[in-house]
């Protein structure tokens, strides 16, 4: 018996730091992932997260101190069990 396991992502396309537990970091969820970094850039280009752990997620701060709700532009590598390779660009929208 051999089972084949799709690698697969989802990258939020907003979160809520608003203490409600629902969306109050944002994370991508997936499977099969080997490798990852993640980096999120403010409207700037100023860099305001960075993370080698998939498990962590952003709070929507920057050294300790509350984002303004706006629009943050990420970039994120990938590479699944398989040796497969991706990199993700787009924007999440942090609300408050």
């Amino acid at each position: 018996v051999e089972a084949l396991i799709n690698p697969l992502f989802d990258v939020p396309s907003a979160f809520s730091p608003n203490g409600d537990g629902v969306n109050d970091v944002f994370r991508v969820r997936g499977f099969g992932i080997e490798r990852f970094e993640m980096e999120i850039y403010n409207r700037w280009g100023q860099k305001v997260y960075e993370s080698r752990d998939v498990n962590q997620g952003w709070d929507g701060t920057y050294r300790g101190k509350p984002q303004p709700m706006d629009a943050y532009a990420y970039v994120i590598h990938i590479q699944f069990t398989d040796g497969r390779q991706t990199t993700k660009t787009g924007s999440v929208t942090l609300l408050r």
